[in-house]
Formats: structure tokens, C-alpha cells, sequence
């Protein structure tokens, strides 16, 4: 007799199986989602450091295990209710499967975007990139899965898969006990999990965007924080964003006397400091003496905002007179060619020298090749300077670009340059870089500030138990000094009394006034309101303007001192403009989506991303502790249009610059270069490099007369004779789109010595671009040691930099 197998028992066959595979790929899959999990909380670069941060992460896997728990425990219960149906429970278990690869990706693309992002991606950032129209979700995502990334995601993931299959086909060939309690194990672990890792999410108060389960978070934004209606609104052209040729003239309160006796402008900004610390701005601390020295002979402006909390977004604002793109990466770092009226143009124009000195690095964020283009004379971070102090070593391999010196280096650099030229007028920007956190102030100039005697560290002034605030207070004190050696070495010169002094914060800074740190995370006064301070003892009398302005109105109300009219595509306003609207807007991309503006007293704070307005009125509450928005009260359309006309206008504005600069690109491009030199050879022949816009392009050996020259009058007469061979060195241009600056870098010069003969040297007798001789008027050399111009070319008898300035074709900026 045939015996034949039951059809129950083949159902329950089947269920076990596929049960095991469920059950056992479950838990793996909770266990890459802890490691994941680790390199979002304790981010390491090393292999060592990645390993380690593994049980971090597991132990904080939490809502990762709740969700895959969840996951699970339903694909087993619609299993076993589809035991009788083979072909369903086929479904169950390739939809549990598709379900847990997207769960895998999206943890490990997590990674990425939290680190990006500062949260997990929500369905805001997909409303608000429509909105915003631009690629930053999709960039997120694009970085979030690189091709290295991608290799090692699916690698794990397989793994994860293949440990599932085997620990279940171990399980199926098991006797029935040894099953039971592996199973028991499996189920004890996850038991135990649930418990451990909700107790260490608990106890570490770790922030929710780094421990929640980014698929539930996605979910749950999309369902609890609704898009407002009035983001789906289109507007036109907001007036209050406006550009200079879009409004009508303004008037101005202030009378520029005649003659006028501002000659030169200095702006000192300085990195992270709030408008609170600033003595003048009823600061606590001793740490800004020297501003407050020249109080007298100043005028305060109390209502100053930067807009994005951000060291290139204000840059940018400062020098352009422009909201930046409301992005996540800002203009410098996507945009830096874009051709802009800035204010160091517009004063180059109008015969000022002008200079940027950073005690950072200029690379930030390309910050160097956006201000390759704005007129500079000199653009020159801490690896320029000459400084006795240690430079401080932030930069790692995550972190590129933070490396910087003591703000009292600059100083020197910039007292330098100043003093280089005591007839043409200047414009210089200083900025300083010691209170950018971590604070760090290891520093033998700290012993030079001790001021209290029983100090045990004998390094820096004691102003506050926190050690953070404490580096932070001290750090801002040697800006200050650094400010107050460049005022003294105008006094010297018998320059300041006809310099505009203009102090300034690129943005705030906080110390948990709002359960926020640093700079970037937030809104509120400390990370967004910074002191702005102009200086002149002609103009100026201990007085305070009441303005509410931005970082984009300080260029326009520079030129309203001098007296000279803004570019027209300036949205800033000058500050003592009869017309201009009280009101300044800003925003931050980093934690969610936020959006804000001030307008009279009312500061308003709408988070896109949690759906939450606050409201508050800074007269009666300055520290914004009341918020005058009750939840799920009130018509939001009216609140948040501003922000609405606002973003919608920049958007447009910023798109209809970079389609015409894109269109210019091709008209406003060159050919050729071709430079007619020659020089004088000693133990070899002058070089010539050629770079274009900071990017090298080509090199020439120039085969120079050899030089027997000894006293400085032969020196010069030999090169002058040499100047009668020169030679054509032509370079090919056609690769480098609307070029702004060509720089001719002469690096090999060498002299044999007092009393000794030979010196190498080199003349540049004519510059044609495509085929026409550039004026000398653009030409420049970096400073009177290097060389100098004339009728007959340019001579150069030490190592520097010929310049050539554009525009090369007429109309291009």
C-alpha cells in the first residue's frame, strides 16, 4: 500500500521552513542595522574605529529592532495563516524579502544622509526640494549611495542574507530539543535587546534623528507634519528681496560731506561670535576691550542678522550683497564662477586696493574660487602668512580645510599690506577664525593674557567654569586684541581717521541657551543675531541705529558712506536707507529645513520639516522663551507668506543667473595668450608660469641673455638691454570658460650675491589676448620688491606674480 503524506502535515512542513528563513534573516538584518547604527553615532574614519563603534551602535539600535521585530512578527503571522495556500506563503516570503532589502539600503544610505542632512531623509525634503526647485534631495541620496558605498552596502547585505539561509538550514537539520532551544536562544536575544536597547536609548538621551528607524521617520513625516497650502502658492517678485534696478530709488539720512573724508574701509569680521558677547552690546564678559575703547566714536547697529548661521553663506552675502540659493550647500560651494557685482569690484573700480585675509583656509567650502572673480588684489588664508605662532591642525580625512592661525597673524598680514602703499586708498577684509569651536587656544600667546595671578593652568583668564565657553571667551579675546593692533597701526600711519572701521560676526554662536550647541543647528538669537559696529570719529558719536537688517545690506551701506551708487543687482539696502523695509529673512538646511525672518519686533521660525512655527516678540522677550504660536491654532498662511515670496523669488533670482551666465560662458570665453618676454640667465634661464583663474595652465623656460651684472644700476640696465629679444610664448585658452584673472608667476629667481656677478631675472614686454595687447592699466604686480611697469613692459627682479585682470571681452564681468 501506498502511504501518502498528509496535506496538513505538508503545510506545516513548509511553514517551518519559510518560518526559520523569516525568524533567522530577521535577526541578522537587525544586527547590520546595529552596526550601521554605530557609524551614525560615533562616526569613525579607521577600520579600528568602525569596529569599535559597533556595539555602540547595536546598543542603540532600538527603534531598528521594534521595527524589524514588527516586520517579522507579521510575515510569520500571515505565514501561518496561509499554510493551506503554498503560493501565498511564496508571496509572504519574497514580499518580507524585497521588504527587508529596502530596509538594508535605507539604513545604510542613513549613513550618509543623517551625516548630511542632520536627520534621516523625511517626505519634506522631497516636498521642499519641488518646492526650493533644487537637487538637494537628490544630491543627498547621490552621495548617500556612491559607488564605494554601493560595493560595500551589498556586500554586507548578501552576507546578511547568507547567514539568515544557513543559521535556518542549520535549525531544519537539528534534532526537535536542539531546535527548541536554539530558537529559545534567538527569541532570548531579542528579548534582551528590546530591553537593553531601550533602556541605553533612554539613558543616553542620544537625539532622536540619530536613533530612529529612518523608514518609520520617513513615514511619520509624511503623515504627522503636513505641507502647508500656502507653499503650493506661486508669487511673483517679492518687493521686500527686491534688486537695486527692480525698485524704485532710495534716499539716504546720511549726508556724505564734502569733501569726503572716508579714504579707505576696513571690515573685520569675526568667526562665530553673537552679538552678546560684545561689550558694547551689553556683553558680561571683558573680552572685547578694544571695541569698546572706540565706542565713542561709533555707531552700533542692534538689529543685525546673519542669514544663514554659516561662514561661506555670509561671505558670500558680505561680498555680493545677496541672499545666497536657499540650498543645502550654498552658493560658494555650488556656484563660486558665477559673475557678481561685488563691493571689492565695484572699490577696485573706483581706485582702491583691495585684500582678503582669513586666518583659516580659503579653501572652505570653495570660498577661494568664488573670491577669484570679485576684484582682489590679495586673497590670502594662514598658509600665506608668516606667523611665529603654531598653526592649529583641525583638518582630518573627514574633515578637510579647518586648519588655521592666531587671528594676531592676520593682523600682521593686514598691517603689512596696509602700510605696503601709503597714497592709494584701501579696502580690506580681515577675518578672524579662533572662535570657530573647538575653541582651541594651546597657545603660548594665552600666557601673555593672564590676568590673574593664583591662574593654575597659567595659560588663559578664568571667565567661566565651562571649559568650552571658557576657550571660547579667551579665543574671542584674541580677536579683539588682533582688531586692536590694526587700529593702532592706523593711528600710527595717520590712517584711521579717514578709514571706515566696520566690525561684524558672520553669525552667532550658542552654548545651549536653546538646547542647542555651536552654530548651524538653529534659529534662534545666539545662532543667527551678530554685533555690527561701524567706526569713524568724523562720522560717528557714540550713537545707535535701531534698523532690522541683514549681513546682505553691510556692502550697500558702505558705498551710501562713500558716496557711491550700488551695482543693480544688490538686494541689500543701506542701512540708513528712508525706504527700506524693517525686515531681514534667514534660514538653515543642516537640521531639517528651517525658515525665519524678523520684521519690526516679530522674529518668526517655521521648521519645515516638523511642520512647527514659533513666533516671538523681541522687545518684551529677547531670549524667545514665550512663543506666541499655539499649536494647531490660528491661520498659518499669513505668516508664512513672506517666507513663501521670499524663497520663491530667490529661487528664480538664482536660477536666471547661473541660465545667463551659462549663456555667456561661450561669448565671454577666450582663445589665446600669448606673452612677449625675455631676461637675464644665471645657472639657468627665467620661468614663467601661467595659471588662469588659480588653475595652471602652462609653463615657459624663457632663454635669457647670461648675466654678469653686479651694483643694482647694471642689474637693471642688463635687463633693459635684454629686453630688446623678447620671444612669443603662446598658451592655448579655449579649455578655461569666461576666465577673471591670469596671474604670471616668475618663481625661480635667483642672485649670486652682494659684490658677486649674475642674477637671474625676467621682462614681460606685451600680453595679447586673442591677438589684442592688454592695457597696463590692467596689469599689476604683486608689490614693489617684486618688479614694477612702465612704457616698456614689466620688469621683475625677484619672485612674484604678474597679473592680468579682466573683463577680457567688453560687457563680461
Amino acid at each position: 500500500m501506498e502511504l501518502k503524506t498528509q496535506p496538513g502535515s505538508q503545510g506545516s512542513k513548509r511553514f517551518l521552513r519559510a518560518g526559520l528563513l523569516i525568524a533567522c534573516t530577521g535577526f541578522f538584518s537587525w544586527m547590520l542595522l546595529g552596526v550601521y547604527r554605530g557609524f551614525i553615532i560615533d562616526p569613525q574614519s579607521t577600520l579600528q574605529g568602525r569596529l569599535a563603534s559597533i556595539p555602540v551602535g547595536i546598543a542603540s539600535s532600538y527603534h531598528d529592532l521594534i521595527f524589524i521585530s514588527s516586520l517579522t512578527a507579521a510575515a510569520l503571522l500571515l505565514l501561518f495563516l496561509s499554510k493551506a495556500r503554498r503560493l501565498f506563503g511564496v508571496v509572504v516570503v519574497i514580499t518580507f524579502y524585497l521588504a527587508i532589502l529596502i530596509s538594508l539600503c535605507w539604513g545604510f544610505a542613513n549613513i550618509n544622509l543623517v551625516k548630511m542632512l542632520s536627520e534621516p531623509f523625511t517626505f519634506q525634503w522631497l516636498v521642499y526640494g519641488d518646492f526650493l526647485q533644487n537637487a538637494d534631495a537628490k544630491n543627498a541620496i547621490g552621495d548617500a549611495l556612491n559607488p564605494r558605498d554601493f560595493a560595500f552596502s551589498s556586500l554586507s547585505i548578501v552576507l546578511t542574507l547568507v547567514l539568515g539561509y544557513a543559521t535556518a538550514g542549520l535549525c531544519l537539520r537539528l534534532a526537535g530539543t536542539a531546535r527548541a532551544v536554539l530558537l529559545g536562544t534567538l527569541l532570548l536575544c531579542v528579548g534582551a535587546g528590546l530591553v537593553g536597547t531601550g533602556y541605553h536609548v533612554r539613558a543616553t538621551a542620544l537625539p532622536e534623528a540619530k536613533v530612529a528607524n529612518p523608514i518609520v521617520y520617513f513615514v511619520e513625516s509624511a503623515l504627522f507634519s503636513p505641507t502647508p497650502v500656502v507653499f503650493a502658492v506661486n508669487t511673483g517678485v517679492d518687493v521686500d528681496v527686491a534688486s537695486v534696478g527692480e525698485r524704485p530709488a532710495e534716499t539716504s539720512s546720511f549726508k556724505v560731506q564734502s569733501p569726503n573724508p572716508i579714504k579707505n574701509v576696513l571690515v573685520f569680521m569675526m568667526e562665530s561670535v553673537p552679538s552678546r558677547y560684545v561689550e558694547t552690546f551689553g556683553g558680561k564678559y571683558p573680552v572685547t576691550p578694544n571695541i569698546k575703547s572706540y565706542s565713542s566714536d561709533s555707531i552700533r547697529f542692534d538689529n543685525i542678522y546673519a542669514h544663514t548661521p554659516s561662514t561661506n553663506y555670509s561671505i558670500f552675502s558680505l561680498f555680493s550683497s545677496m541672499y545666497n540659493d536657499i540650498s543645502y550647500y550654498g552658493m560658494t560651494a555650488s556656484h563660486p564662477d558665477l559673475p557678481l557685482s561685488s563691493i571689492s569690484n565695484t572699490l577696485t573700480a573706483s581706485g582702491f586696493r583691495t585684500g582678503f585675509f582669513w586666518s583659516a583656509d580659503s579653501r572652505f567650502q570653495r570660498v577661494d574660487e568664488f573670491l577669484l572673480n570679485k576684484g582682489l588684489d590679495v586673497i590670502q588664508d594662514y598658509r600665506g602668512q608668516k606667523c611665529d605662532i603654531p598653526t592649529f591642525k583641525l583638518s582630518s580625512k573627514e574633515w578637510k580645510n579647518f586648519d588655521y592661525n592666531s587671528d594676531l597673524c592676520t593682523a600682521q598680514s593686514v598691517i603689512n599690506w596696509v602700510n605696503e602703499d601709503a597714497e592709494n586708498p584701501f579696502f580690506a577684509v580681515m577675518f578672524t577664525a579662533m572662535t570657530h569651536y573647538p575653541y582651541l587656544i594651546d597657545s603660548p600667546l594665552f600666557t601673555a593674557m593672564k590676568e590673574t595671578p593664583d591662574l593654575s593652568d597659567g595659560s588663559k583668564v578664568h571667565y567661566s567654569d565651562d571649559e568650552k565657553f571658557n576657550a571660547y571667551l579667551n579665543a574671542l579675546k584674541v580677536g579683539d586684541q588682533a582688531l586692536g593692533q590694526i587700529l593702532d597701526s592706523l593711528k600710527q600711519s595717520g590712517k584711521l581717521d579717514s578709514t571706515l572701521v566696520v566690525i561684524l560676526g558672520d553669525h552667532g554662536e550658542a552654548f545651549g541657551e536653546h538646547g542647542n550647541y555651536v552654530h548651524a543647528s538653529a534659529l534662534y538669537e545666539e545662532n543667527i543675531h551678530i554685533p555690527l559696529i561701524m567706526i569713524n570719529k568724523q562720522l560717528f558719536h557714540d550713537d545707535v541705529a535701531h534698523a532690522v537688517g541683514g549681513i546682505i545690506d553691510i556692502a550697500p551701506t558702505i558705498l551710501d558712506i562713500l558716496g557711491l551708487p550700488l551695482p543693480k543687482s544688490w538686494q541689500g539696502h543701506s542701512l540708513f536707507s528712508e525706504q527700506r523695509p524693517n525686515k531681514t529673512f534667514f534660514f538653515i538646511p543642516w537640521s531639517g529645513f528651517q525658515f525665519g525672518y524678523r520684521e519690526d519686533d516679530r522674529k518668526v521660525i517655521f521648521n519645515a520639516t516638523t511642520g512647527s512655527i514659533e513666533a516671538y516678540d523681541l522687545k518684551t522677550d529677547p531670549t524667545e522663551k514665550v512663543n506666541l504660536i499655539k499649536a494647531g491654532t490660528g491661520d498659518r498662511t499669513a505668516i508664512l507668506q513672506p517666507i513663501v515670496g521670499w524663497v520663491q523669488s530667490q529661487k528664480r533670482r538664482v536660477a536666471d543667473m547661473i541660465a545667463d551666465a551659462t549663456k555667456d560662458a561661450a561669448r565671454c570665453s577666450i582663445a589665446s595668450l600669448e606673452i612677449d618676454a625675455a631676461g637675464t640667465s644665471f645657472e639657468g634661464s627665467p620661468r614663467l608660469d601661467v595659471l588662469v583663474d588659480g588653475k595652471p595652465v602652462g609653463q615657459a623656460d624663457v632663454l635669457g641673455t647670461e648675466s654678469t651684472a653686479i651694483t643694482a644700476e647694471s642689474i637693471v640696465a642688463e635687463l633693459k638691454a635684454a629686453s630688446a629679444h623678447t620671444v612669443p610664448f603662446r598658451f592655448n585658452l579655449s579649455a578655461v570658460p569666461n576666465p577673471r584673472k591670469i596671474e604670471l608667476r616668475y618663481a625661480n629667481d635667483l642672485w649670486a650675491g652682494q659684490g658677486k656677478a649674475g642674477d637671474r631675472n625676467l621682462f614681460v614686454k606685451n600680453i595679447k589676448i586673442d591677438g589684442r595687447v592688454v592695457p597696463k592699466s590692467k596689469l599689476h604686480v604683486d608689490n614693489k620688491t617684486v618688479g614694477f611697469i612702465d612704457d616698456s613692459g614689466t620688469s621683475m627682479f625677484n619672485s612674484g606674480s604678474l597679473w592680468v585682470s579682466g573683463p577680457f571681452v567688453e560687457g563680461c564681468i
